[in-house]
């Protein structure tokens, strides 16, 4: 919606910006990040849905804390 960034889903990294799209499988590991040169922070919308009843947020997700980030 606004700034410019990274995503990284498993091991890719895809550069962000308003306007981005991207469609995250299950199952896949998923980080972002501001970029330094961004003119403003980066705001994004996360739309989920699965087919089936969503977990109560926020106890759905966990950090990520043993793996490696991308960049």
């Amino acid at each position: 919606m606004a700034g410019k960034g990274q995503m990284g889903l498993d091991d890719d990294v895809v550069d962000v910006a308003a306007g981005t799209t991207i469609r995250v499988g299950q199952g896949v590991m998923r980080t972002w990040r501001c970029v330094p040169e961004s003119p403003e922070p980066l705001r994004w919308l996360c739309i989920r849905g699965d087919g089936g009843p969503l977990p109560h947020h926020p106890d759905d997700a966990h950090r990520i804390t043993d793996i490696p980030m991308p960049w």
